[in-house]
């Protein structure tokens, strides 16, 4: 029987933390109608920004498909989309670096994490969603020489879907950070013999150097150059966001200004006159006499020796400890390392690290977006989550290929 597009447009989002990736998809027109997330906090932040998705917060190597379809009450035919970014901590360089650190390298083969691919696709295969979106680290390319990779792509094949991938950064979309991330369309073999080639979309923002080789490889780079718009950057992004202080606990603050904004704000702002999650951590009293000496866009090892004296670290592996973002430039990655200390991610203008509502915004979370749990909790979600403003690009592409 000759397989029709769901013409619902519906989405179910499967390790979604808070929401980015269905944050995106709404925005792109489509609905999101169920979500698994195995920490409840972010599953409480995804019900809470997603009002009509069925959420379900638990371990998904312990519910089967058809398990989660009768405990939800999603059907098959109920699903048109499957997307979701299985956890990555494993084998991406930071959470290698830190895995080795804590165990031996037996004990890193045995990491489950790496292998939560396996459910993501177990759920493609039960519900044969028209298209799946599957979001990772670049590593995943090149971990285990590749290996890993390839059985992913094995597994793809294997439930009868037609794989593309590449390596898209987040500022040639508009979003104001550098953030390079693999992306995994599969489509159902049914509805791809009866379409053209998928294509990932189109860069808008910034310029070809941005861009990742494997992508720059795969597209027609002609007159691309000549079309792209200036990147957005840290104040594009930040400046119009609440004055606060260095361990604020506020929640609900005005915009600190409602003038000449830049466009990027206009998107971001809400309709109200407040806005929520300004909280920022406490800097230690150390660090507080290091960051009046920090220029914009300096790190740790830039400062003179008796300024990094003042609070020390070991300089063979901390060369970046401390980063002051630049105003003038787009963010560099926000990681969820950002819910440990935020030293990383240094105010370009004041003596503090960043809130989480500027973290937010960094990713490109409107300010209607509200994060639950406590401050690191809300740091992590932000650190973890795909920029909404990406997801949305590659989810209008996915419509385009499917409905119009």
């Amino acid at each position: 029987m000759e397989k029709k597009i769901n013409q619902n447009k519906t989405v179910i989002d499967l390790f979604s933390g808070a929401g980015g990736l269905s944050l995106g998809f709404q925005e792109a027109g489509f609905d999101i109608i169920g979500s698994a997330e195995v920490n409840s906090v972010y599953s409480k932040t995804h019900a809470l920004n997603f009002k009509n998705s069925k959420n379900y917060s638990g371990d998904l190597n312990s519910l089967s498909p058809k398990e989660y379809s009768n405990l939800l009450g999603i059907r098959k035919i109920d699903v048109g989309l499957i997307i979701g970014g299985p956890p990555c901590q494993s084998y991406s360089n930071i959470g290698s670096s830190k895995i080795n650190s804590l165990a031996s390298e037996k004990k890193l083969k045995l990491d489950l994490r790496k292998y939560l691919f396996k459910p993501f696709l177990d759920y493609v295969d039960y519900f044969q969603p028209d298209i799946f979106l599957m979001e990772n680290v670049p590593q995943l390319l090149t971990k285990e020489k590749g290996l890993l990779f390839d059985e992913v792509i094995e597994k793809i094949k294997e439930i009868n879907y037609i794989p593309y991938w590449t390596i898209l950064n987040s500022v040639n979309y508009g979003v104001p950070q550098n953030r390079k991330r693999l992306f995994i369309v599969g489509i159902n073999s049914k509805i791809h013999k009866k379409k053209s080639e998928f294509k990932f979309p189109i860069p808008t923002h910034g310029s070809l150097s941005d861009m990742s080789k494997f992508y720059l490889n795969a597209i027609d780079k002609d007159n691309l150059q000549i079309n792209l718009i200036k990147s957005n950057t840290v104040e594009d992004a930040l400046g119009d966001l609440p004055l606060i202080f260095d361990g604020c606990r506020a929640d609900l603050l005005p915009y600190s200004k409602n003038r000449k904004l830049t466009d990027y704000q206009k998107i971001m702002r809400n309709n109200q006159k407040l806005v929520g999650c300004n909280t920022c951590r406490i800097s230690n009293d150390r660090a507080k006499k290091v960051f009046p000496h920090m220029l914009p866009g300096q790190k740790y090892m830039d400062l003179p020796p008796e300024i990094r004296r003042i609070l020390p670290f070991r300089e063979d592996i901390f060369h970046d400890r401390l980063k002051r973002l630049d105003p003038t430039k787009p963010s560099w990655t926000v990681l969820a390392h950002i819910g440990m200390d935020g030293y990383m991610y240094i105010h370009p203008s004041e003596n503090r690290t960043l809130s989480v509502r500027e973290a937010a915004r960094i990713q490109s979370f409107k300010d209607s977006f509200v994060f639950t749990g406590n401050m690191r909790e809300q740091y992590i979600q932000v650190g973890n989550a795909v920029p909404p403003i990406l997801a949305k690009a590659i989810a209008l592409e996915i419509k385009k290929y499917l409905y119009e």
